[in-house]
């Protein structure tokens, strides 16, 4: 690396940058000629790394591969990074069936209704021997696998772990790879970790098994920054190492101090977007043929747009709009909700038993109020991210209504490009109310009429009002874009480094 000072946790020395994350920036395939080709990775934390990645161009990013053409490129990968759009890879295979375990029976099913508080206690989750393997034979294999993997890289780029080593290790999939990673590279290596999912209360954590519940928090105070999106959810993980471990932590420092005598920074560094990359896209001629179909839509627009996750909320956000036209009967024919729903996680029963209740209810609501002439919500669930965007710019309002959210770049992307001064209605529970809800409409998301009233007080609102909210709604989300976000580490990794020594 040739980045010093600043960015650097030395000063005096140059710093060795690695990603390590479960997905990557680009899935490989073949194309009907039999050539490799590759198309790039979609989702925000996808987008935020690839700004760290344009910071240093010698990093390298360590991924799971996901495709027969990805194994093909881990293969070729061993020995040196595959270079690709400018980036460095390195692809990881793990064993078939360890990687299902970990991310099919523990990670997904487990540990994210844990974050998101999505199981009905009285009957779920029960835990038990299938547990224990997944944990045993699934997470802990895969996550040893990485560390091995960064461990092999960082011993063919000449020079091994040292001081200079900075590792970013980011969310769920790999909470135990700090530990491993401690244990091959040492004390010299710098080890950040980013969650990118709500942490819950230590009521919460508790919910795991004992053997899961303490061998994350101590693989995780092997880091020496543990990061998350909000300040809330930073409280949450102090405390829950102090009552699930006993450890000393200092809240308002944001500081873990563990057994051997480390010290481990807490901290919140709130992820953003590029203004400019959906201002640009906004303009494209892609979104523009798009809009048209948005014109079409009687009425007023009401917009979500959601992976299909019980997170968020989509259910009852389809009730709140069923009380508001029942409430406010001459609402009806005035406003489309259209609901952009991407599916996810369809291997899992809980999901895919939600995906039909949306339907379900869906159904009702237009069978309920719909006319000749009007479908009281236009359900969009085709992969077309421009007809997202130019969804965007021509919404009246946006309901973000998650359950529990780690942040929700939609509040953000949305809010940036939109262009008919849309009201923004956002779920106390979700990571940007830290940042956007003092201009926002708030809601609970478990209050059917909170939120009807909400849609109905943000479909009537002035124009000053409206215009008020979105100026500084834009304001806000370009004071902290994701440069800052990545400079915000990077000056953090420096700092802690020299603390250090």
């Amino acid at each position: 690396m040739t980045a010093r000072a600043e960015g650097n946790p030395k000063a005096d020395g140059e710093m060795r940058l690695v990603i390590v994350s479960n997905r990557g920036p680009v899935t490989f395939s073949r194309d009907d000629s039999g050539g490799r080709e590759h198309s790039r990775g979609a989702g925000g934390l996808v987008t935020a790394l690839n700004a760290v990645m344009r910071r240093e161009e010698e990093a390298v990013w360590i991924a799971s591969a996901q495709s027969e053409e990805d194994a093909r490129v881990a293969a070729e990968s061993r020995e040196a990074p595959y270079e690709v759009e400018g980036l460095k890879v390195v692809l990881v295979e793990h064993d078939e069936e360890a990687y299902e375990l970990m991310y099919n029976h523990l990670a997904n099913p487990l540990l994210w209704f844990v974050h998101h508080g999505l199981y009905d206690l009285p009957y779920a989750p029960e835990l038990g021997d299938e547990t224990r393997r997944a944990w045993e034979e699934g997470y802990v294999p895969v996550n040893e696998n990485f560390a091995e993997a960064v461990a092999r890289t960082l011993e063919a780029s000449d020079g091994g772990a040292g001081d200079e080593t900075v590792i970013l290790v980011h969310d769920y999939q790999l909470y135990m790879t700090p530990l491993y990673l401690r244990e091959r590279l040492g004390e010299d290596a710098f080890i950040s970790v980013f969650i990118h999912i709500p942490w819950p209360e230590p009521e919460g954590w508790r919910i795991l098994p004992v053997y899961a519940r303490e061998g994350i928090l101590r693989s995780l105070l092997q880091a020496d920054i543990v990061a998350f999106h909000t300040r809330g959810y930073a409280r949450s993980f102090i405390r829950t190492v102090r009552e699930v471990l006993g450890v000393e932590v200092d809240e308002e420092e944001g500081v873990v101090r563990t057994e051997g005598g480390r010290e481990v920074w807490v901290r919140a560094y709130p992820i953003s977007i590029d203004p400019r990359e959906f201002e640009d896209l906004a303009r494209s001629e892609e979104v523009e043929n798009e809009e048209e179909r948005i014109e079409d839509l009687p009425g007023k627009l009401l917009l979500r747009v959601d992976r299909i996750d019980l997170s968020k909320n989509i259910v009852r956000g389809f009730h709140s709009y069923d009380r508001m036209l029942q409430q406010h009967p001459e609402m009806r024919e005035q406003v489309t909700f259209l609901a952009r729903l991407q599916p996810s996680r369809e291997d899992i029963p809980e999901y895919a038993a939600y995906a039909e209740a949306i339907q379900e209810t869906v159904d009702q609501v237009n069978k309920k109020y719909g006319t000749g002439s009007w479908e009281p919500i236009v359900l969009s669930m085709e992969d077309n991210f421009p007809f997202s965007v130019a969804a965007y710019k021509n919404y009246d309002v946006l309901l973000v209504n998650a359950v529990r959210d780690g942040m929700n770049l939609i509040a953000k992307e949305a809010v940036v490009v939109n262009e008919k001064d849309g009201v923004l209605i956002l779920s106390e529970n979700a990571g940007a109310h830290e940042e956007l809800g003092e201009h926002a409409l708030t809601v609970n998301p478990y209050d059917i009429d909170e939120q009807a009233g909400a849609l109905y007080e943000a479909l009537t609102m002035s124009d000053d009002e409206r215009a008020r909210r979105v100026e500084a709604l834009q304001s806000t989300i370009r004071s902290n874009t994701i440069e800052e976000w990545v400079e915000a580490q990077l000056k953090d990794i420096a700092a802690h480094g020299k603390r250090r020594g």
